[in-house]
């Protein structure tokens, strides 16, 4: 039998409030019987949006991926705050008085934190302190110091702020939500904490949505419930066309559902996904790569690649290009893994194979 996924790429998941991202991407692996998964970027179970699924061998690009800048949508509230600093956590203190900012005060302090800035974890994280993850030692009512990091939030747009009716008898909060694209390894809970510490009244994460993780956008993710219920109606499909002879005359019934599969969950193979520019090698040089030696090229090879390229100072030591080759049977292009620049010397360009090769 066919595996569905023989090629390596992604897809994008739009993960549903209440479920773990090991919970997700599990599941769509069971779905698709896919040989291996994995993401770029957690999101807590109470958090919404964009995940990254990677499929086979496009696991290696984890890191790449993961230290993509992000974007989120997210909605507060004033008035207290909680041990996980959002709505999953316990209320450890109030503030009791009536709470007195205008609108024009909290977008100033909102707007106050962006730039680079540092940004404390919160207890309830992954981040390890000792070998121990941090949230480990917070279930066991421990609290440790944390080590300030280092994290940038480029922008931070639509902001709305939406107040109580006075008239009415529910124990209401301001509620504040805005969107922010932020580095790796921001935590917009952490964000939001310090925004109430900064207007003084405390404040908590009520909703958290992913909406964009570098190039990819939410609107282009799939949700797992409708993919399930996709995967499962291919039976049907499978069973109605077995009385079709000519139908099953090109493709075997296993080739079938994994291309209807790819459709459903919109399947990316890794060549269109990965950014970096591509350079064609000879089936020569390309033997020597995929054995592990170096091979040797020159700047002119680099300068017909794009017009961002072409100057001599915009090739570096590392960085990284998609190879291509010729086939000799069908005489086409075909995407052939990653390389990277190992060394310059004078007009010498040193190649060698990267982590991702076929």
């Amino acid at each position: 039998m066919e595996k569905n996924f023989t090629k390596d790429g992604l897809i994008l998941l739009n993960k549903s409030k209440g479920i773990s991202s090991f919970a997700a991407i599990n599941e769509l692996k069971r779905k698709i019987k896919a040989k291996k998964v994995g993401h770029a970027g957690t999101l807590d179970p109470m958090a919404e949006g964009l995940m990254i699924v990677m499929i086979n061998d496009a696991t290696k690009f984890s890191d790449d991926l993961m230290k993509k800048e992000k974007e989120y949508y997210v909605e507060m509230e004033l008035g207290y705050k909680t041990d996980t600093y959002d709505l999953e956590g316990t209320i450890i203190e109030r503030y009791e008085a009536e709470i007195n900012i205008s609108n024009a005060q909290i977008i100033k302090a909102v707007n106050s934190f962006k730039g680079k800035i540092k940004q404390i974890p919160p207890m309830y994280s992954a981040v390890k302190v000792d070998g121990k993850k941090l949230y480990d030692l917070a279930r066991k009512g421990v609290e440790v110091e944390r080590t300030e990091r280092n994290v940038q939030i480029s922008e931070v747009r639509k902001i709305k702020i939406v107040r109580p009716n006075k008239n009415s008898k529910d124990n209401e909060n301001i509620k504040i939500s805005f969107y922010v694209k932020v580095s790796s390894g921001t935590y917009i809970r952490s964000l939001v904490y310090d925004i109430g510490e900064k207007l003084g009244v405390f404040a908590t994460m009520t909703r958290l949505v992913r909406t964009k993780i570098g190039r990819f956008e939410i609107e282009d993710a799939i949700n797992l419930e409708k993919a399930e219920a996709e995967i499962d109606k291919l039976k049907e499909l499978v069973e109605a066309k077995r009385e079709n002879e000519s139908f099953w005359a090109t493709k075997s019934e296993a080739v079938i559902r994994a291309e209807k599969i790819r459709e459903i969950v919109c399947f990316v193979e890794i060549e269109y996904v990965l950014d970096y520019f591509g350079i064609n090698v000879s089936n020569e040089k390309y033997g020597k790569l995929k054995n592990g030696m170096t091979v040797i090229d020159t700047f002119k090879k680099f300068e017909n690649i794009s017009k961002e390229v072409n100057m001599r100072k915009n090739i570096k030591e590392n960085q990284k290009f998609k190879i291509y080759v010729r086939n000799r049977d069908t005489n086409e292009r075909e995407f052939r893994g990653i390389v990277k620049i190992v060394n310059i010397k004078g007009d010498r360009i040193y190649l060698k194979r990267d982590k991702y090769f076929l």
